[in-house]
């Protein structure tokens, strides 16, 4: 007769409680965020940020601002009311940006380097702690935290998982018991406006479509002389110009068939476009006879530091704008000299970064197109124009 040994199971079962609340106490354990077991709830808190935040450019990317907002009222029985402070700040980034904030001020002031952490079960979520802060019920209000960023995530969209601008972030106390650890998030994007007629030129969709195969010709409109009544309707969106004239084959230029990919030595994807010369929509109009001066591509803010760009095969400088504009300027082309030689303009993608392909580089991209403007010197000419789909 077998004879069987039985083993106890051992169940290790935890509850968190902390003041008799369960609610958004955190723990370590999971993939939440802070990675600390604290009280996340925002009420709970007379500390935040204002919603909105301010952008201005630095030398490799962008300078961030947040506002603390008013005091709020909150639960004073509550000890992360009454005895928490406003220490530290904590942005939940993406782990790829580890090096990206160079500096952070407070109301103009240096303040300590932040740190950077890695976390959650399989390692694919991180955050900066921006500490000593030192803001109190006192002085909070109004107060200024800076933060300067760069390569690899150059802007908040790049550096947030969220990737629309938005970002979440939690307020952590000094040396209060009461772990509280308010989180919130600032910078949510509103919807696009709808276009401005049925006929309107670019409108921004609700969810990126494939680009026709071919460029859509539109009808040609009078001479930039007559500027006020000619240009298709403004939108609001790429190309963001209000006075050009966005009319298809308006300049005796184009980028001709489909980007053609290719990889350089050290793994980047390289996507080229031929610029050459093309017969104009209107040969009665003055952007007809004007030099190329610039090159706009519509991407996205994330790419930002993702891209370089090459014309004939030597390194060219490359700017961006507004809504994720990527530009080559200072170009200068002739119609004849695009004639009688076109350009091979190459776009660089870092095979680790946001946007490692073409059809993440450009907007609308989901076949693998982009769309694109051209401008003569006055910018009163931007015919705009999609790229076929990508050949492979």
């Amino acid at each position: 007769m077998r004879s069987f040994t039985i083993l106890p199971l051992l169940c290790m079962c935890f509850v968190i409680i902390v003041d008799g609340r369960r609610g958004l106490f955190h723990s370590s354990l999971g993939n939440t965020f802070p990675n600390y077991p604290c009280q996340a709830d925002p009420s709970l808190s007379p500390f935040k940020l204002e919603p909105t935040y301010t952008m201005s450019p630095s030398a490799n990317g962008q300078r961030i601002c947040f506002i603390g907002a008013a005091i709020q009222r909150c639960p004073t029985e509550d000890p992360c009311c009454t005895q928490a402070d406003f220490y530290k700040l904590l942005l939940r980034v993406r782990p790829t940006c580890r090096r990206a904030i160079r500096s952070v001020t407070v109301n103009g002031l240096a303040a300590p380097t932040p740190t950077f952490e890695v976390y959650g079960l399989a390692r694919d979520m991180a955050l900066f702690k921006l500490p000593r802060l030192n803001l109190t019920t006192n002085n909070a209000t109004g107060s200024k935290i800076c933060i300067t960023l760069r390569d690899p995530c150059p802007n908040l969209a790049a550096l947030c998982p969220e990737g629309d601008g938005s970002c979440t972030y939690s307020i952590g106390q000094s040396t209060s018991p009461h772990r509280c650890c308010p989180t919130n998030k600032f910078g949510s994007v509103p919807p696009p406006p709808p276009p401005a007629s049925a006929t309107a030129v670019n409108p921004v969709p609700s969810k990126p479509l494939p680009l026709p195969t071919t460029a859509p010709r539109q009808k040609a409109v009078p001479s930039r002389r007559n500027l006020a009544n000619g240009p298709a309707p403004y939108t609001g969106t790429f190309p963001y110009v209000s006075a050009c004239n966005q009319t298809t084959g308006l300049m005796p230029f184009r980028l001709a068939g489909s980007p053609v990919p290719s990889r350089t030595i050290s793994g980047g994807n390289v996507y080229c476009f031929t610029l050459e010369a093309a017969p104009c929509a209107d040969s009665s109009s003055s952007c007809c006879s004007s030099n190329l001066l610039k090159v706009d591509w519509w991407s996205y803010d994330t790419c930002r530091g993702s891209v370089r760009a090459f014309v004939d095969k030597v390194p060219y400088p490359v700017t961006w704008d507004q809504g994720g504009t990527f530009r080559l300027t200072k170009l200068n082309y002739s119609p004849d000299e695009v004639a009688a030689q076109p350009k091979q303009i190459c776009i660089e993608l870092r095979k680790d970064g946001p946007c490692d392909s073409i059809q993440k580089f450009c907007r609308l991209g989901s076949t693998g197109g982009c769309t694109y403007a051209l401008y003569d010197g006055s910018q009163a000419c931007c015919p705009t124009a999609n790229t076929p789909a990508l050949r492979r």
